[in-house]
Parts: structure tokens; sequence; C-alpha cells
């Protein structure tokens, strides 16, 4: 029995101002461009993170990922190799502590996704809130498009050969 025939439970928890998050996401790349999705949730607007979310109990990294990417974009995902374990320590009102993974991701030949840059505006998530995607142009980062955590803005300028372990503290918006 899998995770989908049982009840849903995301890994995140809060405690005495804190939060925890495990979360697992994809890096894809197509002609010099990243694939992201906008922070809608965020009033400002200023921010880009790549596709992905939170693992459920029971399910492995790489079924998160083609699970969040067939709900979010209704398509198929393939996933590659690990590249990044991300400690990620911020503040948003509480005190984050997230771990995440971060695979290659890459589509089918034929994928919508693959047809133009974007955006890609898809239903409601939450109320009011679109899930907005787009291929951002990685030579624009991090001078004129800010993507979070910020260790992005540079470390998709090159990939990684072999899994790397980032740990990041206090990442604020340089804007």
């Amino acid at each position: 029995m899998t995770m989908t025939d049982k009840t849903r439970t995301m890994i995140t928890f809060k405690a005495e101002g804190h939060k925890f998050t495990y979360r697992i996401g994809g890096i894809a790349i197509h002609e010099g461009r990243v694939l992201c999705q906008k922070a809608t949730l965020d009033p400002r607007g200023t921010f880009w993170f790549l596709p992905g979310g939170r693992a459920e109990l029971g399910e492995s990294s790489q079924e998160t990922l083609r699970r969040e990417i067939q709900e979010e974009l209704g398509e198929e995902a393939h996933i590659g190799r690990l590249l990044y374990v991300v400690e990620n320590f911020f503040s948003d009102k509480v005190d984050h502590h997230e771990v995440g993974l971060y695979f290659e991701l890459s589509f089918p030949e034929d994928s919508y996704l693959y047809q133009h840059p974007g955006p890609f505006e898809l239903p409601e998530e939450l109320e009011n809130h679109p899930m907005i995607f787009e291929w951002l142009p990685i030579a624009e980062l991090p001078e004129k498009l800010w993507v979070r955590p910020n260790f992005f803005c540079t470390a998709l300028q090159a990939l990684p050969d072999y899994t790397q372990h980032v740990i990041l503290t206090n990442d604020a918006n340089p804007h």
C-alpha cells in the first residue's frame, strides 16, 4: 500500500516559534533557462523558487517530485541524479529549518513546457493565489531575478558533477 492509498501527511511541523519542512525540488534546465515557480503568496511577489514541494510520510524523494510535478503541472517528470542536499535556516515571521533534496528534472520531449518560455499560470492551489511557472534565463541570475534560496542564483550557472551538501543561514532577500 502506498501513501496515496492512505491519509496524506506532509513532513512539516511547528514547535515554539520554529517550523521544520522536508522539501523535494527539481532543477529543469532547457535552452539556457531554468523552470521556476513564482511566490504568489508573497504580496511583494519578488522571488521565484524551484518546482517541487513537501514530501509525505512513506514517500520516497523521487516519488514526491513526480507527484508534485503531476499535481502542479500535469506533466510526467523524469527524475535524474541528486544534485544538492540543502539545509536552509531562515526567518519569515517564524524561524525555519528546511531540508531540501534537489534533483535533475526533465519532461517528455513533446511536453507543453518545452514549447514556449511561459509564464504558465495554472489553477489556484489556494484561493486567489494561482501557481505561476516560467523558464527564467540563467544568465540573468542573480542580477535581475531572484531565486530562493539565494544560493541557487549562482549555483544554477553550472551544475555540480557530484552531489553537494550545502548549509545556508539567514537567506535574506537582497532587494
